[in-house]
Parts: C-alpha cells; structure tokens; sequence
C-alpha cells in the first residue's frame, strides 16, 4: 500500500521519519516495505524514472517471494533504458 509521508512535518510523520532515519527536507524516497515494516530492498533515492521503479517493484515483489505479474516483468524490460517509444496508429 503505497503512503506518503511529509518530511518537513512534525508530529506522527516525525515517527516515521524517525524509524526510517530519513532526515527532514529531503527529496521524496520510495521504499519498498515488508508486512513487518521492514524493508524489502536496500533504499535507494534519486531513483525517478519509470524503469527504475518498475525493476525495484520486481525485486521487492521477489525479495517477498510473492509471484512477479509477467505485464511487470515485461513493462520493467521494456523501460529499463529510461527511453520509452510510441507509436500512435489510426484505424478508418
């Protein structure tokens, strides 16, 4: 479940901060976090490209050892490069 936590709040989010030794004012992290609260995958910031964040979903979902959705595998392959491509086609 994903949440979001203020950095540069005081109150219940300063726990948060504090029981993942985030410093205040930083740039938002995403982390990928066990039922225990713990993390799944090493932190990591800076990380804000699709395929970056496609192919941590991949190793925090095997680090759980939950099943990787193929459509994950496949989308984290496929923007791995940061370089995404489109094509738009028309149909008459």
């Amino acid at each position: 479940m994903p949440i979001a936590v203020r950095n540069n709040a005081e109150g219940p989010e300063q726990a948060v901060l504090e029981r993942y030794r985030e410093p205040t004012w930083n740039n938002p992290v995403v982390r990928f976090l066990g039922a225990d609260g713990d993390d799944l995958i090493p932190r990591e910031d800076g990380i804000w490209t699709l395929g970056g964040q496609l192919e941590r979903m991949v190793r925090a979902l095997e680090a759980a050892d939950r099943p990787v959705p193929r459509w994950l595998r496949t989308r984290a392959a496929e923007t791995a490069s940061g370089e995404v491509e489109s094509a738009v086609f028309a149909m008459t």
